[in-house]
């Protein structure tokens, strides 16, 4: 096949997750580092030697590598099973705790090639996975700080002495060498804003909320992108027959990846807090593609979510304008091919004490996400949140917001998002209030009792309109400002002017 390469993909499995199976942010900065160094391209370079190069045509995503060489007849398994086991390798000697998987296929573009054969080979599980070592003594001593692993030996850590596993061992560096690496997402944002590090601590970090907030909660956001896989598929099936496609290919995925690290530098660098103190307030754990996870202090977390979802829809619209436009006009008339959006991203939102174990954050804002993007079908921006200080751990009592009630075209506040500061006025232990009587017995009761302290009107957006008055005790009756009364009183817990 003539101009054809063969793609290898190698990426880390539920990176999220392994990054947080350590509680402080020490250890998930080091494991961090680590996975950047690992994955660097000199370093992939030379781990592979002449076997592959270095994927110029995919973008950059944490824990993901990708490598290719051109096709050649007679078949390329071997290769790649050599590729595949160097680079295993590699990753493992790194990483030891993660869990690894690699898919391979051949064409002439990349984008191709991972639209049509990579990602349903991962779908159907045809993948080649490299695992952890499991204990070979069942009676081992647990690892005292994931608490996941056997230890394997005792080390000094901060508060005294430890058993440890190999993973945690390479995350447990002394302070001097906690800093975060200019490869990783947080070393990365350092250099794109140029401010001073964010704290050492998680308790350190929510520290730097105002008065007001207690100074004792973080927020934990997860972002994902909507409707990239329908887009990036038909690039792929479009680019083949359409020379000018054909050029956007290349640079698309790039494109993409770079937009998502410029939207959270202007997501970060427009924090209050962050002009306030001239310090990096938002700690990175990943970024890459269209996929963001992050923690802050959780006064900050409205700010920031809303923000950076709506300069990541600007700046995806800019870099897919042409694109889409061209897609647009061949798929005219074809039948069952509706005209192509520009891609979005939704948002999960977790608030809880900087105590609580990051692990559980990390599912969490998880769900929370997978909940925005099922309420819209992944059509439109949209985010979901939990409070698990106030509510719990369990599912919200509230559903999900598209971001255009919170948000309008150009980025500003709607009129819901201006009633929601004025509901932040409303002293905390009368919102309170409305809310057990919300949850107890329902809107009407909720807006006498607002009525009788004289704070109906800031409430009255979240209700059903006057002339359907008659319907206030009817739980989903459609509210004013498109944002229903248990939500709103939920969203003004942490809302920026709270």
């Amino acid at each position: 096949m003539t101009g054809a390469y063969v793609y290898v993909d190698f990426g880390a499995v539920r990176i999220q997750q392994y990054l947080a199976r350590t509680p402080g942010l020490r250890g998930h900065r080091a494991a961090s580092n680590n996975l950047a160094r690992a994955t660097a391209a000199a370093s992939i370079l030379e781990v592979i030697g002449d076997l592959a190069e270095v994927n110029p045509e995919a973008g950059r995503a944490d824990g993901v590598v990708s490598v290719r060489f051109p096709a050649a007849e007679g078949g390329c398994e071997e290769r790649v099973r050599r590729l595949q086991e160097r680079m295993f390798a590699h990753l493992r000697r790194a990483l030891p705790g993660a869990e690894f998987q690699s898919v391979w296929g051949e064409g002439e573009s990349y984008l191709a090639v991972y639209a049509h054969i990579l990602q349903p080979k991962v779908r159907r599980g045809q993948v080649r996975h490299d695992l952890p070592p499991s204990a070979e003594f069942p009676l081992a001593v647990p690892c005292r700080m994931c608490h996941v692993d056997p230890a394997v030996g005792v080390e000094p850590v901060p508060d005294g002495l430890l058993a440890l596993c190999l993973d945690c061992s390479r995350r447990n560096v002394p302070r001097r060498q906690a800093v975060a690496d200019t490869r990783s997402p947080e070393g990365q944002l350092l250099q794109d804003i140029g401010l001073a590090p964010a704290p050492d601590s998680f308790t350190d970090l929510a520290a730097l909320g105002s008065a007001a907030s207690g100074r004792n909660h973080l927020a934990t956001v997860a972002v994902d992108g909507n409707a990239f896989g329908l887009f990036f598929k038909a690039l792929a099936d479009e680019g083949g027959q359409d020379a000018r496609l054909r050029e956007a290919k290349a640079s698309i995925s790039t494109a993409l990846s770079l937009a998502t690290r410029a939207a959270l530098a202007n997501a970060a660098l427009e924090l209050p807090l962050t002009v306030e103190r001239e310090q990096l307030c938002v700690v990175p754990h990943v970024v890459g593609g269209d996929d963001v996870l992050v923690s802050l202090p959780a006064d900050q977390a409205w700010w920031f979510t809303l923000t950076f979802l709506k300069e990541f829809e600007r700046l995806v619209r800019k870099e897919t304008a042409e694109v889409l436009d061209q897609l647009n006009e061949l798929r005219v008339g074809r039948a069952g091919l509706p005209a192509l959006e520009a891609p979005t991203a939704s948002a999960g939102v977790v608030f809880a004490r900087a105590s609580h174990p990051l692990n559980l954050l990390v599912e969490s804002a998880g769900m929370r996400l997978s909940e925005a993007k099922a309420a819209f079908r992944g059509r439109q921006a949209s985010v979901h949140w939990l409070d698990i200080t106030a509510d719990g751990a369990e599912y919200p009592g509230h559903p999900p917001v598209a971001l255009h009630l919170l948000r309008n075209g150009d980025g500003g506040a709607t009129a819901a998002a201006a009633a929601l500061s004025r509901l932040v006025e409303v002293p905390a232990s009368h919102r309170a209030r409305l809310t057990e009587a919300l949850r107890g017995s329902g809107p009407l009761t909720a807006a006498a009792l607002a009525d009788r302290v004289g704070h109906l009107d800031a409430i009255r957006p979240f209700l059903p309109p006057l002339n359907r008055i008659d319907q206030l005790d009817q739980i989903g009756q459609p509210s004013v400002s498109g944002i229903g009364l248990g939500a709103a009183l939920n969203l003004a817990r942490w809302w920026p002017c709270a």
